[in-house]
């Protein structure tokens, strides 16, 4: 199951480098040291002119190292695949700086020749040790740091990551400066191959710096935020885990990822029969300024409906204060047209709206007759038709067969209506709901009067956005236009009652306080997933319904300080 596929294209990919990566990663980078390193030199031997002496055992031990004036910066990032795995190479170039540290240079020493006494020579061998603290402080003309990242799905911990797979130094050594007291100074003709051991030894401490580990624990966390983008709070949450897609790599050139969604309530998982498994978005062209594209599946907004439902909140009691007209909920009202209720009339009633089941979407095409549609038309339309039209303005429908019915019943001329539904048809999610709506007499005796409708409406989601939901969530947000509502009167205890003339209640009672709750569930939205520090660029955002999904086309901002 994927009820959300993300792709994020080289522009996206580059901003979560630079932004989540590249700042942290060269902090820590001009806090390191290089670590101490045991260079051993191979024995050698100068002379006086009258003594030899040869240096054997010679050790030096590099101490307490630092970079006096590293400065890295971020070059880029490129994609790439190593032994078959996708990576993600950074770059760190540095220019010119040095190294000091602390030189500990031991050595056995032999010191040997002859002395002529009277015109003999007598030969002579001395031997010792010694040790020598020197400051050594080598210069570099450059040193660039590479890391090698990831991005998993770890399956143990069920959470997205970004881990590191390598790192690598280059360092070019510019001037060794052997320190002028060390043994070394002692070189044979000022043999240079010494020096380019020491050079060579130093060079490699420096690219043998431990970047993996310190970086590895720096960014390891990153990601494990985005589970908690899915919790909507109240016992919902949203599963914001792998989905049966993976994750690719399309071409080295972005990256594509399947997300489960779906939604659980105080534990209990949402579920339908069959579960939907999207296809990817293309990565956004290199070309292309936005850093991704989302399709979110109308499964998603099935299951924060149903999780509403199961928590009650699509439920609720309306007494007549909570109307602007209080008589419209007073038995009162209703009596001379209905006698059946006569002994009641002095008694307040109770409207109950409660869900029979959890609304449900589809996608299917819609015609609405929006302002922007009669602009439209009105250059295609003869004034007389157009202003015939005018009277649909805010109507939707779910059927064409619907729509040219009212403009039958306006007179309109058939000829236009091609004209007019190819104008106001688009691809749309449809929601039904299947509501009782139930009138309580409040005469507070065992068995309360009442009366029950079964209510059917039809919406069409739109107003589609990102936004700020519950919990500081980040959410696909939306809003309700009503098509049609159908109000059929079931049953009441209320003996002789033919309720019918009653269903109008719906209208002036259930109809409004129902679109509050559904505008409360509209602003909470459906989640989408996203890691802490990241916020949407809600103005921007291109919202639009497919065939099977909705489509997001979106950048991201870096919001922490």
């Amino acid at each position: 199951m994927q009820a959300l596929t993300i792709a994020i294209g080289k522009t996206g990919i580059h901003f979560f480098a630079q932004q989540f990566l590249t700042n942290q990663i060269l902090t820590l980078l001009k806090s390191l040291n290089p670590p101490g390193r045991t260079i051993p030199v191979n024995s050698f031997s100068y002379g006086d002119g009258n003594d030899t002496w040869t240096i054997n055992n010679l050790n030096i031990q590099l101490n307490n190292g630092s970079l006096v004036g590293y400065s890295p910066s971020y070059q880029d990032v490129v994609q790439g695949t190593s032994n078959n795995v996708a990576i993600f190479t950074l770059s760190f170039p540095a220019g010119s700086f040095d190294a000091s540290y602390d030189w500990v240079e031991a050595y056995d020493w032999v010191d040997s020749g002859s002395v002529d006494n009277n015109g003999h020579d007598y030969p002579y061998r001395h031997t010792g040790s010694k040790t020598k603290n020197c400051v050594y402080s080598p210069s570099f003309s450059g040193l660039t740091v590479q890391v090698i990242v990831q991005f998993v799905f770890n399956t143990q911990t069920n959470a997205w990551e970004v881990t590191v797979q390598n790192t690598q130094g280059n360092a070019t050594s510019k001037d060794p400066n052997i320190p002028k007291d060390s043994i070394l100074q002692k070189q044979s003709g000022g043999n240079c191959s010494f020096e380019t051991h020491v050079s060579d030894a130093t060079t490699q401490a420096i690219d043998n710096i431990d970047f993996a580990t310190p970086i590895s624990a720096l960014i390891s966390g990153i990601l494990k935020t985005i589970p908690g983008s899915g919790n909507l709070g109240n016992g919902i949450v949203y599963d914001f885990s792998l989905g049966d897609g993976g994750i690719l790599f399309p071409n080295n050139d972005g990256i594509q990822m399947g997300v489960k969604g779906g939604a659980s309530y105080n534990g209990a998982t949402f579920s339908e029969p069959s579960p939907p498994s999207l296809p990817f978005p293309l990565p956004p062209a290199d070309s292309d300024t936005h850093h991704l594209c989302m399709f979110v599946s109308n499964y998603e907004v099935d299951a924060l409906n149903w999780a509403f439902y199961e928590a009650g909140k699509l439920n609720c009691v309306v007494n007549p204060d909570d109307l602007p007209d209080p008589n419209v909920l007073k038995v009162k009202t209703y009596v001379a047209q209905l006698p059946a209720p006569q002994p009641f009339q002095l008694f307040s009633m109770q409207a109950h709206i409660e869900l029979n089941s959890a609304p449900t979407t589809a996608f299917q095409m819609v015609y609405e007759i929006t302002k922007a549609v009669l602009a439209q038309l009105q250059t295609q339309m003869p004034t007389d038709q157009y202003n015939l039209l005018t009277n649909l303005q805010g109507n939707n429908y779910t059927s064409v067969s619907s729509l040219e019915s009212d403009m039958n019943a306006l007179g309109i001329d058939q000829t236009y209506y091609p004209t007019v539904e190819n104008a106001a048809k688009s691809m749309g999610m449809v929601v039904s709901h299947d509501i009782n709506f139930t009138l309580v007499i409040q005469n507070f005796q065992t068995s309360e009067p009442n009366i029950v409708f079964n209510v059917k409406r039809t919406d069409i989601l739109a107003n589609l956005a990102l936004g700020i939901g519950p919990g500081n969530t980040q959410t696909m947000q939306f809003s309700f236009k009503n098509v049609t509502y159908d109000v059929t009167f079931l049953n009441s205890n209320i003996p002789n009652l033919d309720g019918t003339q009653l269903s109008i209640t719906w209208s002036t009672v259930g109809e409004t306080n129902y679109d509050t709750l559904l505008s409360k569930l509209g602003a909470s939205g459906v989640p989408v997933p996203i890691m802490q520090g990241l916020q949407f660029d809600f103005s921007n955002a291109q919202l639009s319904i497919q065939d099977s999904y909705v489509s997001i086309l979106a950048n991201v901002t870096y919001q922490n300080s």
